[in-house]
């Protein structure tokens, strides 16, 4: 009588198929894993970049207004100072693709944005000289890019983890 088994095959094929399909799960697992730091990491740069933008825009528009912008239109050259653009584009947070929440002086001027979101940055050291206090930081929310006049600060611009006074969104309730 033949066996149910072909001849020589004892019946392994299952369980070696099993263990390729598995291992070839879990090196896709580890790709997908790789590639969402690389595009958090990229977020990251993206915002340091955008930060920086605003934080630029904001002492640019300080040293010919001598005030701060009461608006983020104010620094794409609408408003007042529709004769120079001080930033090329309002630019979106990226790690939350909202907007950025705004830092504003106990007069109601935008001194700087801030990022809302709470997750935890991949950089921790080598930052800018004028970022350097975001070492410390906890959350990218803790990246508070802000701009200092001369006369409150020794640097045209700085980073600062303290907190502001107050902090609303871009758009939508912020007192103008």
């Amino acid at each position: 009588m033949k066996s149910a088994n072909p001849a020589g095959s004892p019946g392994y094929t299952f369980p070696i198929m099993l263990v390729i399909v598995s291992a070839m799960a879990l090196g896709a697992s580890r790709l997908e894993l790789a590639a969402n730091y690389r595009l958090k990491r990229d977020k990251e740069d993206e915002l340091l970049f955008r930060g920086r933008a605003y934080m630029k825009a904001i002492q640019a528009f300080y040293a010919k207004n001598r005030r701060y912008p009461n608006s983020l239109e104010e620094l794409a050259g609408g408003g007042q100072s529709a004769k120079r653009r001080f930033i090329r584009q309002l630019y979106k947070d990226p790690m939350t693709r909202g907007d950025f929440k705004l830092i504003r002086s106990s007069g109601g001027a935008i001194t700087g944005v801030v990022s809302s979101s709470m997750d935890v940055p991949f950089r921790k050291a080598d930052f800018e000289k004028e970022l350097e206090v975001f070492d410390k930081a906890k959350t990218y929310a803790d990246w508070r890019f802000t701009a200092q006049s001369r006369e409150t600060s020794a640097s045209q611009g700085s980073a600062s983890l303290a907190p502001a006074p107050d902090v609303t969104p871009a758009f939508g309730s912020a007192p103008h």
